[in-house]
């Protein structure tokens, strides 16, 4: 890499700085997904979130990934940006003099929200008990005979008179299922990023007796989803989960779309084994011997696979947890060291009292 180097001149020659750039340009190249971690459109690039499946708007890479990934995908370099302050959520919403707010999926946190807030959880019971039926999740050897099956339930309820909403991934992944369903003369409307405009209409008109929708991961969460009369004589909503996230408090979001206020409905999860919370956890020598279980259709035993998914899922959860808690201890030690900085700001430079810097002669410098 120095020998590369040699002819560049100016930072080039510092060995950390041809490291960092060098794995920057790896990064952006290899990593960076187009239609996973980020779109282009209009001429430039805009990051996803992973976790709602819409577009991160206002959000850049730092240190030169965004525009490596600009290049890459043959866009202007974009204007150079400057971080001139920061700060986490955590810290951010401390400011409030009121705090609080409403969600079904709660519970869970609730000792990070007291640890971290100071707030506690109530729960409030339901208006309507709640009637959704859960069906037992499916797992497949991949994610193409996933899909497959997929879009074959989808016909099948479609031609029942059901509702249904099927939660993907990516907006590639929603991308593959709606041509899968085109390919089946399924009707269907397809919300992700790309077509977020009319996001809250689309998701609210998804109660409609034998209306398709295939949506990014949480899309549209917080608008209510009613049955016609024909739907919920049909059975009501049903959801079908193909992936699972790496929080459970997200996948019982998506779950949560079905059955609200006592309306009938069900929600189903059909998943496979290079799932991306898989692939990141489990090597790829156990999840092919896993495959190898795979009966008709490229169905996999429900007993090797759960506890793939459930193992995945509770330690990404725990890193996640444990993530958070070192934010907040560097965000107390921050706000402790400019505390002190504040104090000895103040005692030396409060208005009507000269600095007194002298040496241990007594003689002012």
């Amino acid at each position: 890499m120095a020998t590369l180097a040699d002819g560049l001149g100016g930072p080039w020659q510092r060995p950390r700085y041809r490291r960092e750039a060098v794995h920057i340009a790896l990064v952006g190249l290899h990593a960076c997904r187009r239609d996973e971690h980020y779109l282009v459109r209009d001429g430039r690039i805009d990051l996803l979130d992973e976790v709602t499946g819409r577009v991160a708007v206002g959000r850049f890479w730092s240190r030169g990934l965004h525009t490596v990934v600009a290049l890459k995908e043959g866009l202007a370099a974009p204007p150079e940006t400057e971080t001139v302050a920061q700060t986490t959520f955590q810290r951010f919403f401390q400011r409030y003099w009121r705090l609080g707010g409403i969600s079904g999926t709660l519970w869970e946190a609730r000792a990070e929200l007291h640890e971290v807030y100071g707030a506690r959880v109530v729960r409030i019971p339901l208006y309507r008990p709640c009637i959704r039926q859960m069906l037992p999740a499916r797992c497949f050897d991949s994610t193409e005979t996933m899909f497959d099956a997929v879009a074959e339930r989808v016909a099948m309820l479609q031609a029942a008179g059901r509702p249904v909403l099927v939660g993907t991934d990516s907006v590639a992944d929603s991308a593959h299922l709606s041509a899968l369903l085109h390919a089946r003369g399924v009707r269907h409307q397809l919300l992700n990023a790309v077509q977020d405009a009319d996001e809250a209409q689309r998701i609210a008109s998804a109660g409609v007796a034998g209306r398709v929708t295939v949506a990014t991961n949480i899309a549209g969460r917080g608008t209510d989803i009613r049955l016609d009369a024909a739907a919920a004589t049909a059975g009501g909503l049903h959801v079908i989960a193909t992936m699972r996230n790496r929080s459970r408090r997200i996948d019982r979001q998506l779950i949560g779309r079905a059955a609200r206020h006592g309306d009938p409905g069900s929600a189903e999860s059909l998943l496979a084994l290079d799932d991306a919370l898989l692939t990141a956890l489990w090597p790829a020598a156990l999840r092919r011997a896993v495959a190898a279980f795979a009966g008709e259709g490229g169905r996999v035993p429900a007993v090797l696979a759960r506890p793939l998914f459930a193992f995945a899922q509770r330690l990404c959860e725990w890193r996640d947890q444990r993530r958070r808690r070192e934010l907040r201890h560097a965000d107390q030690r921050a706000t402790e060291a400019y505390a002190a900085l504040g104090r000895f700001l103040v005692d030396e430079y409060l208005p009507g009292r000269a600095p007194d810097h002298t040496t241990s002669e007594g003689n002012v410098f």
